[in-house]
């Protein structure tokens, strides 16, 4: 499962205001079928450079970090980004680390989903996400950290009924959901960065090391406007993938969304318990942007 952290929720850490073993973890089933503070819908993205989204009256800031799924047609719209030049309804997509504009790879079509990772307002507390819950959020027991990896014991949710469930939420529960931080996303998705710029009609793309599985099939659009299409499965610790012979350059350091396999993320509820298998390196890879 790919993971990301809130911002401020990253600043805790650091801060060691966050303590694993003492504080109250808690993790929630997310729908994006919901609206809050910190989850909006999309109804543009322009094929341009930089992508323009658009979410009617946003509320997020310069400098916001967005976690964007499920845009179709204009697939380089989909991953995590950095806000820029934001108006009421609208904001611009750039690289997190370098700064530079995210291309558009083909037409907006419908549907997508921004979450926002922080470090504004709207993406720092589980107030803002809350409204957006299914099930009831459980406690992480049996908590420990050997070594620097943490680890609890897998989490059970009962009887889950309602909307899809796109993603899992971690927070620090303080008992008051203006205080409770939010500290890790978990929404089945990861990033999948180009390590050494890729010719066209190359049939490989270098690529550091997945921290999961991408299945066959899969189409990578990549931030410099560039696509791939996966030929082969590729596995978790991969730092090449093989792919359909490449229609144009894909360039170091460009960034691409991409589906993981064995997250079983979205997942409809019928009723039934849902149990969420941690891996003893789940908090290792929540530190990967």
């Amino acid at each position: 499962m790919a993971n990301a952290m809130f911002e401020r929720g990253r600043e805790d850490w650091g801060n060691a205001d966050v303590d694993w073993l003492v504080d109250t973890i808690k993790v929630a089933l997310v729908s994006y079928s919901t609206t809050d503070v910190g989850i909006k819908t999309i109804t543009g993205a322009t094929n341009a450079t930089p992508i323009v989204i658009t979410a009617t009256s946003h509320g997020f800031s310069n400098g916001d970090l967005v976690s964007i799924i499920n845009v179709g047609g204009n697939l380089a719209a989909n991953g995590v980004f950095k806000i820029a030049n934001q108006a009421t309804n609208t904001f611009e997509l750039t690289d997190p680390l370098t700064g530079s504009n995210i291309a558009g790879s083909g037409t907006y079509t419908s549907g997508g989903t921004a979450l926002n990772l922080g470090p504004g307002t709207a993406g720092s507390h589980w107030d803002d996400f809350s409204a957006a819950v299914v099930g009831t959020p459980q406690t992480l027991a049996s908590k420990t950290n050997v070594s620097g990896v943490l680890d609890a014991s897998d989490s059970t949710f009962t009887a889950v009924s309602g909307s899809v469930v796109n993603a899992i939420i971690m927070y620090r529960d303080s008992g008051v959901e203006s205080t409770s931080r939010v500290l890790a996303l978990m929404d089945g998705h990861q990033i999948v960065v180009c390590a050494m710029t890729a010719a066209a009609a190359a049939t490989t793309v270098g690529v550091e090391r997945l921290v999961a599985g991408i299945p066959n099939g899969t189409v990578l659009a990549f931030s410099n406007g560039a696509s791939a299409t996966l030929s082969a499965l590729a596995n978790a610790g991969d730092r090449t993938i093989t792919v359909s012979s490449l229609a144009a350059q894909i360039t170091a350091g460009s960034r691409a969304d991409s589906v993981s396999t064995g997250s079983n993320l979205p997942v409809t509820p019928n009723g039934g318990d849902i149990t969420i298998q941690w891996d003893n390196n789940t908090l290792v890879n929540i530190m990967k942007l």
